[in-house]
């Protein structure tokens, strides 16, 4: 077989393939000897022969599956559906320039087929292989689970020699015995040994030759072959030399009292500071035991150093330090920035068009109406009608009418008429809240202010001095609720959903490009073997007997060579449609990773606000120093109820209350002053 794949991939000529044929032509093992041949002639470069060697092995795996899944088809054990699809998947891993398994080896890890099932399998095979009944090894052809299987053996070979094998299955040993004769050649015993499975490891034929000819053998024994080792690896790690939580908003503690001062620290570094360094990932190696069977090791995870703005990286790739001074965050996906401060130095309007900055913004006048300011923390002088996007914290000097802010952080406004605020945080207001909807995961503080028909939802309790007016619509309060939250992981799912969507769309794509190439690449071994076929006929017709050629080999010849035009033309044109399908595939993997690389960063973002909602369980309650207007929905996490008379000064909760001889959940009003 290797002189035809050397001829196929036009290694040789057909000149070196006859001499090749016939120095090899009496030997005991002929590829093995054809092996010799070629790189004792120095015929092949390293190159090419390691390309036969794997395409050989390649060939020799699928011959081999080929006989043990017919062998499984016809005991029951496989459907011929299962035994085709498997090999449809083998040739698809060759047409990927990877190695194939063994079939036996796949079914068994995959639990089609059991243990019992597979040794019947091995045994019927070798009884096939050896009618007459003279004891051979049961061993099976490869191990389903090399790790955990005993490969201790001790078995005399027919050529003389004793060989034992460790439990392991990565040492073997041979020595001679009584019945052992000087004239069994090398290639011999390497055929039994290779009879045996041993495949992986084996010593060159010099040395087997040296074992036959040294007397020392008999009790000493020749270690004849050896496995390589796994080696375990180590994952990556990030070491981070700042405040990494950029979700922290302040606190409240377990009475509801607020630290106005503690809102916790915010990190700032100057220009040329270490901010992260990585410690690589040790690369794992996996063992092969002398049967060929890789002996796995657990795999290790890298880590990428992830930046942005405000920073560089170190010339070996595993620093990073800050570009400039300011503060440093980690978002979602684990990337760092330096931001320091943009500054608009008047509105924002037609002149400035929106504001779409990583980090500070700083707006000296006002955000105008359809206008948008977007980045980590804003602070703007005015809000008329414009949309803030922030990842930090939100401040407003003056006040906000008609306006929008989205904010990770925690937002404080002079006052707030007409709007929507969500944020992560607190939200601070210095005079009033009017006709506007607040949805926060902290609390909403207005101590020296009223509230004034407007729907609030907050997580973290309600501290106002007015709730309510005589004249204006009821308000209503729900707190104790992190809807934001709720909101915002709500929103990544869809986009999670949305992702693998795409993503099993382009596994279909992948598939059914994957059974095209697969056909074409039958079809292509289809056309090699009729040009080899055609080419071996010329060679055959050129040495025939008779000088000179006669008329009629001629003719066939030149049959020959117009058939060996046409089917290289037409292994041309597939070879060129297959690079197209594999380019094509190559677009969509790099699809896939794209979906990949988001799909991670949203279930980064994921973790982190369900972390957030975890270490922040809500407080359903309200604090009223001033009034509380009858009429004033009360909602809590389980209960609701309306307020039916004005109040003042009170602390509205939700707890257990007596009711009907027993307690259940409910409204509390408690007078603030006691």
């Amino acid at each position: 077989m290797l002189e035809k794949l050397a001829l196929q991939k036009k290694f040789i000529t057909d000149a070196q393939c006859a001499q090749a044929i016939e120095a090899c032509r009496h030997a005991e093992n002929f590829d093995l000897a054809l092996k010799n041949y070629f790189e004792k002639e120095k015929i092949l470069t390293d190159k090419q022969m390691k390309i036969l060697i794997a395409t050989y092995t390649a060939l020799k795996t699928i011959q081999k599956n080929q006989v043990f899944g017919n062998c499984a088809v016809d005991l029951g054990f496989i459907s011929k559906e299962q035994f085709l699809g498997e090999m449809t998947r083998q040739k698809n891993t060759i047409t990927e320039n990877n190695q194939p398994e063994f079939i036996g080896k796949i079914w068994t890890q995959d639990q089609t087929l059991n243990q019992e099932e597979y040794q019947e399998i091995i045994q019927q095979l070798q009884k096939e292989q050896n009618p007459q009944g003279t004891a051979r090894s049961t061993r099976p052809v490869a191990d389903p689970d090399p790790e955990q299987t005993d490969h201790s053996l001790a078995t005399e070979l027919d050529c003389g020699v004793m060989l034992e094998i460790d439990a392991s299955g990565m040492t073997a040993f041979i020595r001679k015995t009584g019945k052992f004769k000087d004239t069994v050649t090398a290639a011999k015993i390497i055929e039994q040994l290779e009879d045996k499975g041993i495949v992986y490891g084996l010593v060159e034929s010099s040395e087997v030759e040296n074992f036959i000819d040294s007397s020392g053998f008999r009790t000493n024994p020749f270690r004849v072959a050896q496995g390589r080792d796994p080696v375990p690896g180590k994952d990556a790690r990030i070491e981070y030399f700042f405040e990494t939580d950029h979700l922290k908003a302040g606190d409240i503690d377990e009475d509801g009292n607020i630290d106005f001062k503690d809102r916790g620290p915010i990190p700032w570094v100057k220009k040329g500071s270490l901010l992260a360094k990585k410690f690589p990932m040790t690369e794992a190696r996996k063992g092969r035991n002398i049967f060929d069977q890789v002996v796995y090791v657990p795999a290790v995870a890298d880590m990428a150093l992830k930046y942005g703005t405000g920073v560089i990286c170190a010339s070996d790739g595993l620093e990073l330090y800050a570009e400039i001074s300011g503060t440093p965050t980690l978002d979602q996906s684990d990337k760092i920035q330096v931001s320091r401060a943009f500054i608009a130095p008047s509105d924002v309007n037609f002149e400035t068009g929106h504001i779409d900055y990583e980090g500070d913004i700083v707006i000296k006048g006002t955000l105008k109406n359809g206008f948008k300011a977007m980045g980590h923390a804003v602070r703007v002088g005015t809000v008329d009608g414009g949309e803030i996007r922030a990842t930090g914290d939100v401040t407003v000097l003056n006040g906000m009418i008609g306006g929008k802010v989205y904010a990770r952080g925690n937002v404080r406004i002079k006052f707030v008429q007409n709007s929507t605020i969500y944020c992560l945080g607190n939200l601070t207001v210095d005079k009033e809240i009017l006709d506007s909807r607040i949805i926060t995961s902290g609390a909403v503080i207005i101590n020296n202010g009223e509230i004034i028909s407007s729907n609030i939802t907050c997580n973290k309790g309600l501290f106002a001095r007015q709730l309510g007016t005589e004249k204006s619509v009821p308000n209503t309060v729900t707190f104790g609720v992190d809807a934001f939250t709720a909101r915002e992981l709500k929103r990544i799912q869809d986009r999670i959903e949305h992702s693998i969507d795409g993503q099993e769309q382009l596994y279909e794509k992948l598939e059914s490009l994957s059974e095209t190439l697969s056909r074409d690449t039958t079809n292509t071994l289809g056309l090699v073997h009729e040009i080899e076929r055609a080419r071996q006929d010329n060679f055959l017709l050129s040495q025939s007997p008779g000088n000179p050629i006669s008329a009629g080999l001629k003719s066939q010849i030149q049959v020959n060579n117009r058939l060996l035009v046409r089917l290289d033309r037409e292994l041309n044109q597939l070879l060129d449609h297959i690079e197209k399908k594999k380019s094509q595939k190559e677009g969509f993997k790099a699809e896939l990773s794209r979906l990949e690389s988001t799909l991670e960063k949203l279930r980064s973002e994921q973790d982190n606000f369900t972390r957030w909602q975890q270490r922040n369980p809500g407080i359903a309650q309200a604090v009223i120093l001033g009034q509380v207007i009858s009429g004033t929905i009360i909602n809590g996490p389980d209960v609701s109820m309306e307020i039916l008379e004005t109040r003042k000064n009170v602390k509205i909760l939700q707890t257990l209350v007596a009711k009907d001889g027993d307690t259940a959940m409910g409204i509390q009003i408690v007078d603030n002053t006691k």
